[in-house]
């Protein structure tokens, strides 16, 4: 049993119900869902999560809007929260906006279960100093996006290596 705390912001009812079965199967039992960004950061003024996946393309408040502004947010905690984006439509654009507003990963749906463990693994365990204000200054210091592999069009590959995208 996990005691991490996920917040996962989705528009689609049947989608966030599939990947709350999924991470109650990775042992996580608390998690706490949004519909989109504008509803997220309601529940972020409320509670401290360890971890995020968010949805890019959602009304109202997208995965970007809503990144961008909980890292311009002046709560190191809150700002510094671990970012997972999840997307059935990934280019290249989107992994440099990604990168550039301190996501840990994108991953590409559908993802298996062991995908998403890895990268809910991952951000866990890499913390991310580069959207913490710095003490003295309060500048931010500017995002350093780490390389991204962008898989080639064609025929998908047998296993789910094609579904990882770490930022």
């Amino acid at each position: 049993m996990k005691n991490e705390k996920v917040l996962l912001i989705e528009d689609s009812a049947f989608t966030r119900r599939l990947l709350r079965g999924m991470l109650k199967d990775l042992g996580f039992q608390a998690v706490t869902e949004a519909s989109d960004g504008l509803e997220a950061e309601k529940l972020l003024k409320l509670h401290r999560f360890d971890a995020m996946l968010i949805d890019w393309r959602m009304p109202r408040q997208d995965g970007a809007e809503f990144l961008a502004r909980l890292r311009a947010h002046d709560n190191p905690v809150t700002a510094a929260t671990p970012a997972i984006i999840i997307s059935a439509h990934v280019d290249l654009a989107l992994l440099q906006k990604a990168a550039t507003l301190g996501a840990q990963s994108v991953v590409v749906k559908p993802f298996s279960l062991q995908v998403l463990k890895s990268h809910i693994d991952a951000a866990l365990a890499r913390p991310i100093d580069r959207a913490v204000p710095d003490a003295r200054s309060g500048a931010r210091p500017a995002a350093q996006p780490e390389p991204v592999a962008v898989p080639e069009p064609g025929p998908a590959p047998e296993d789910d290596a094609y579904e990882v995208v770490f930022l």
